[in-house]
């Protein structure tokens, strides 16, 4: 029993101040990082970014709380890991020591590429308002706009330039942070895809300046179009031989809609041709764009689509060129025979407007066999039904005519021997 009583004697002389400093270690921990999470919450908490990121939120889940957070568990982590060696509990201690270590050791270069993030995104903040004011303060927003390049969003393209002054800083300034992180498993896939993004930055800009180049040029030459077309008559040119392939009906409701400019107003030939030429202008630029950004596939499909409304175009071009014909035709035979002969002039119509409905679906390329096909059945079947029209509705008159060649035949032959 003495034994027995001097072992515990000399083990709570032992472990008495062990355990002691240990809960002091571990109270000292628990006060410093309550601290510490209170003036990191007011602290960050009133910064004007994070106070307006908090607006409306829950207050026990702002930012400030998170980070109090980390730091407060981080600090009652190390008040643990302290108490354990000063129990010399090693193989509790030691996984814990190992990654605390690392932890301290990673300490500085997250605080170095904090520190470069966020000095470089004040100069990139204060770049873009700069660039932002000076444009604005140029107007150069109302230069576009009598250039017909306005309309680029919200704040214009003043804001746009900016935002891209703002990129162009902002991304090397993350590629920096992120090698002074140091930490491979995260930095090197960011840096790859930032490093890709700043390099296809410039062919951004060269395809944007080429689109809006190309959009240029489409509006001048569109509105070129436009004004000198009417000088050569064509809209006076269709508008006739609309009046005269349709003869006016006069509508009392049409006619004062009209007089009071209600009515809907047709857009004029010149009108409609100077929007296809800034079509195809700014078709044409979109390709180059899309081969400066290397979307190769992109520019494919692009000029294909191109091709085939240049087509599509020229098709309906022909289509609507034999319906003018055909209408007009069709009145001109009215006119000429009265109402004594409408079947000629609806065959007249209709076969014109087949003939030109072949040569323009032909012309856009669209199954050019069955096109063909089609175009002769109608024909043959046209001309059986005619054939046939005339030698069943014209049987007495057609007997008449074969005697007639009979007699005259007989009366010529010379009398047999």
């Amino acid at each position: 029993m003495t034994y027995d009583a001097a072992n515990l004697t000399l083990m709570a002389e032992t472990w008495a101040p062990r355990i002691g400093v240990a809960i002091l270690i571990v109270v000292v921990a628990w006060i410093v990082g309550r601290v510490l999470k209170s003036l990191i919450v007011k602290g960050i908490d009133r910064l004007p970014p994070v106070a307006k990121h908090n607006q409306g939120a829950d207050p026990k889940s702002t930012v400030g709380v998170k980070i109090g957070a980390v730091v407060y568990w981080l600090v009652l982590l190390f008040g643990v890991v302290a108490a354990l060696n000063e129990l010399q509990l090693g193989g509790v201690a030691a996984p814990l020591n190992t990654m605390m270590t690392n932890f301290l050791s990673y300490i500085p270069n997250v605080v170095g590429a904090g520190l470069i993030f966020f000095v470089g995104f004040i100069v990139a903040s204060l770049a873009r308002k700069l660039v932002t004011a000076a444009l604005e303060a140029a107007d150069l927003d109302k230069y576009l706009a009598r250039l017909g390049l306005g309309g680029a969003g919200a704040g214009g393209l003043a804001s746009a330039i900016g935002t891209l002054v703002f990129v162009l800083i902002i991304v090397p300034v993350a590629i920096a942070a992120l090698q002074a992180l140091r930490i491979e498993a995260i930095s090197a896939p960011a840096i790859v895809v930032l490093t890709t993004i700043l390099n296809a930055i410039p062919n951004v800009i060269a395809a944007g300046i080429v689109l809006a180049i190309g959009l240029l040029i489409g509006r001048w030459i569109g509105g070129v179009v436009e004004r000198l077309l009417p000088a050569t008559g064509i809209d006076k040119l269709l508008g006739s031989v609309r009046e005269l392939s349709s003869p006016a009906k006069v509508d009392p409701a049409a006619s004062r809609a009209e007089a009071l400019g209600a009515a809907p107003k047709v857009p004029s030939a010149s009108k409609i041709i100077g929007g296809v030429v800034t079509f195809a202008v700014v078709a044409f630029s979109a390709i180059e764009a899309a081969r400066l950004l290397q979307f190769a596939a992109i520019a494919l499909i692009l000029a294909q689509i191109l091709a085939l409304a240049g087509r599509v175009i020229l098709g309906a071009a022909i289509i609507a060129v034999g319906v003018v014909i055909a209408d007009m035709l069709a009145t001109a035979i009215g006119r000429s025979a009265g109402e004594a002969d409408k079947f000629a002039a609806t065959l007249v119509k209709w076969a014109t407007i087949a003939l030109a409905a072949a040569m323009g679906l032909r012309s856009m390329g669209i199954a050019d066999e069955i096109v063909i096909l089609a175009f002769g059945l109608i024909l043959g079947a046209a001309a059986v039904a005619a054939a046939l029209a005339f030698g069943l509705g014209a049987q007495k008159a057609a007997g008449r005519v074969a005697e007639h060649w009979v007699d005259k035949a007989q009366r010529i032959a010379p009398p047999k021997q």
